[in-house]
């Protein structure tokens, strides 16, 4: 039987954290599909720059070739925080600590048209030297404050 995956993310800078969520989703499935933020929704809710789409993409293609050279994997832009999960032929949401309760919400708007729930995969938070979690946006900020 084959596993479907799934699991979205801006990608802005690509950091240990997101090699955890794609390494998961490569050993969980055999198909995974990635969910990549368009500029305009990336742009909403973050307090740096986000790199353009175009980047993010090819940024997160390579990384992909690395971590799952022989996955089949697809990545299509995304402009709402449910993507195609809330209603795609999916078996496992990949997500972190953080966003446990999207994947939840995924699920409740899966009963709704009457599919399966999917089963979501949960990876903590991957923490840096200082103890604080890892994130583009650490990392963007604190290149602003040592430059």
């Amino acid at each position: 039987m084959t596993v479907k995956v799934c699991l979205g993310g801006t990608f802005n800078i690509i950091h240990q954290g997101h090699l955890a969520l794609l390494s998961r989703a490569c050993m969980e499935g055999d198909e995974i599909f990635i969910g990549l933020t368009s500029d305009s929704m990336a742009g909403i809710s973050r307090k740096v720059k986000v790199n353009s789409y175009a980047t993010r993409l090819r940024n997160l293609a390579e990384i992909i070739e690395k971590i799952c050279p022989d996955g089949e994997v697809t990545i299509r832009e995304i402009n709402d925080d449910m993507g195609p999960a809330a209603t795609g032929d999916f078996d496992v949401i990949i997500v972190s600590s953080e966003t446990v309760k999207g994947a939840e919400r995924i699920n409740r708007a899966r009963a709704v048209v009457d599919l399966k729930p999917l089963r979501i995969v949960v990876i903590e938070m991957v923490l840096g030297p200082d103890g604080e979690k890892v994130s583009a946006t650490h990392m963007i900020q604190d290149r602003g404050r040592n430059a």
